[in-house]
């Protein structure tokens, strides 16, 4: 809407390329329009790409990236093709040197769709590590939504190593397809990843409701990983996206609930 606080609003369609065979919103496809709608309410607030105080070879100043870091997301009601989605977003200030900024979906008759909050690094594209967020970036936040409320927003993810059962599993090798302006896969590449390494028969006649993922460290063109999915009761899993023998690139939770 504007730059000075209140809630910036976009409208999207959903296209017939962004749902599976069932019609219904996929979740990258989603989370590609939060990706997209943030992007722009942060250009016009003016901190898209802000300097951070490195300089390049040439001496000119650097910009840094933004990159997420987490985000917990629920879905109240799937959204479906050819339907009209309003997405509001508002940056609310820097909690434990990340961004954070929320989200509202709802549809053309005004119910909520779904919500999210998440927290956002800013990278050095040089050094490729996590600098500090500057202070105008807190000073120009506004007024929270709040959809899960501040202080137990996130949960710690962690695998549940000595757990009963065997992790499904898939794997990926990061593509020039995947790979995004900063360089690295996409959120929402890892994000599909995930999914796709749940079996079948364990979703059927469930729709997605809640997700929640945290980010550990970048994939990298070339690089081959292994997406893996532990189911911990009915409709509930734990995901990973790791190198194999090694370390955990991203960390997620997924609940699913019957489809109405």
């Amino acid at each position: 809407m504007n730059d000075d606080g209140e809630l910036w609003t976009e409208t999207f369609r959903v296209g017939s390329g962004d749902c599976g065979p069932d019609g219904f919103l996929r979740l990258p496809r989603l989370l590609d329009f939060l990706q997209e709608i943030a992007s722009e309410n942060a250009r016009v607030l003016g901190f898209d790409f802000p300097e951070i105080g490195e300089r390049g070879p040439d001496g000119s100043p650097v910009r840094g990236a933004w990159v997420l870091s987490q985000l917990r997301l629920r879905i109240d009601r799937p959204m479906q093709w050819r339907e009209e989605l309003r997405i509001a977003t508002v940056p609310w200030g820097v909690r434990a040197a990340t961004a954070c900024r929320d989200f509202m979906v709802t549809g053309a008759d005004g119910t909520v769709r779904a919500a999210a909050t998440t927290r956002w690094a800013l990278m050095s594209p040089v050094t490729r590590r996590a600098v500090r967020v500057p202070a105008f970036v807190a000073e120009r936040g506004g007024v929270p939504l709040s959809p899960f409320g501040e202080g137990d927003a996130f949960a710690r993810l962690r695998w549940p190593d000595g757990a009963s059962g065997v992790p499904e599993f898939t794997v990926h090798r990061a593509e020039r397809a995947h790979i995004d302006l900063n360089g690295h896969v996409n959120n929402t590449v890892q994000a599909g990843w995930m999914l796709e390494s749940v079996p079948e028969s364990d979703i059927s006649g469930m729709r997605l409701a809640e997700f929640e993922i945290a980010f550990r460290s970048e994939t990298l063109l070339g690089d081959v990983v292994r997406s893996e999915s532990l189911r911990l009761a009915p409709g509930r899993f734990m995901h990973r996206v790791r190198v194999p023998d090694g370390a955990d690139h991203a960390l997620a939770s997924s609940v699913w609930t019957p489809m109405s």
